[in-house]
């Protein structure tokens, strides 16, 4: 982007992220950013997560990360990831409506934005956190450049925690690094039989911690029990209030939901279509409604 200011920040200097030598790599990267260089240099003492996931990611998958940064933000937790389509621009959305600190970590140089379609979310992130890279000022992003931006991403979270993948994906080359590098790896369960759910099945198959809330992140963060910020329960009015319960209880056909709330079958259908606006429930097309695994607050 042009005329905007970088800094570097080069082994050695004050502040530069000790995780980043758990790499093991000599000469260490050097850092060149936008923005905040606070944002990269507290990353070695303070709370930090990685997310990231499926460019092509669903709707769920969207809720998932965007209410697990945020819930993290809340929590103290920077949020690190790669400002891609889908899942990485969720998790700095989620960061950013916290009023929390994010740092996206591209594959071209730091001003250079990517996806260019991320301009508005690139100028949020360099106005409230950082935008870093490997790479100098003015390079553009690279196939072969991704995979070198995944292990710097996987180097800076204490935890890495991945929300749909398919199988292989890059994302996937995130968690290997992280584990390799003594980091914890969570996933996200999704649907068996979804492309995005081959990678963060298999990944809970072979050993990942199964994440099914901010509370499970939290535990591993920083030990079981930690007070995170309470997930809020939304106010609903009566009608909603009754059918929300009622889902989340496991009643998802509409006949079973007018009989248990007392309620006109038309009634029903206007609640669950106003409770999946609010992106509180999801229509299953085998077992009817259900919510969508994490409350939004």
């Amino acid at each position: 982007m042009s005329g905007t200011a970088t800094w570097v920040l080069r082994p050695g200097d004050p502040g530069y992220p000790s995780c980043i030598g758990d790499l093991g790599e000599r000469p260490a990267p050097r850092f060149h950013g936008v923005g905040d260089v606070a944002a990269l240099t507290d990353l070695g003492h303070e709370a930090s997560a990685t997310i990231v996931g499926s460019r092509r990611a669903s709707s769920y998958g969207l809720r998932v990360a965007e209410t697990l940064a945020r819930e993290l933000s809340l929590a103290g937790v920077t949020i690190v990831s790669g400002m891609a389509l889908g899942i990485d621009a969720a998790a700095h959305r989620g960061a950013l409506a916290a009023g929390g600190r994010t740092v996206a970590v591209l594959a071209g140089g730091p001003d250079v934005v990517y996806p260019s379609s991320h301009g508005a979310l690139y100028e949020r992130i360099v106005a409230e956190g950082a935008v870093v890279s490997e790479f100098a000022p003015g390079t553009a992003p690279q196939k072969r450049f991704f995979p070198a931006r995944n292990r710097i991403m996987a180097a800076l979270g204490r935890i890495a925690i991945i929300v749909e993948a398919a199988q292989p994906s890059g994302s996937l080359i995130t968690a290997d690094v992280a584990a390799k590098l003594g980091r914890a790896v969570g996933a996200v369960p999704g649907r068996i039989g979804a492309r995005n759910a081959e990678g963060t099945n298999g990944l809970i198959k072979d050993g990942a911690h199964l994440i099914r809330h901010t509370q499970d992140v939290l535990d591993l963060l920083f030990g079981v029990g930690h007070p995170g910020h309470p997930a809020v329960r939304p106010r609903l009015e009566p009608p909603l209030d009754r059918v929300f319960d009622l889902v989340t209880a496991g009643v998802g056909s509409l006949d079973r939901l007018a009989q248990e709330a007392a309620l006109e079958p038309q009634e029903v259908a206007v609640a669950l279509s106003r409770l999946e606006l609010l992106g509180l429930l999801e229509c299953d097309p085998v077992a009817g409604y259900a919510p969508t695994g994490i409350n939004s607050i």
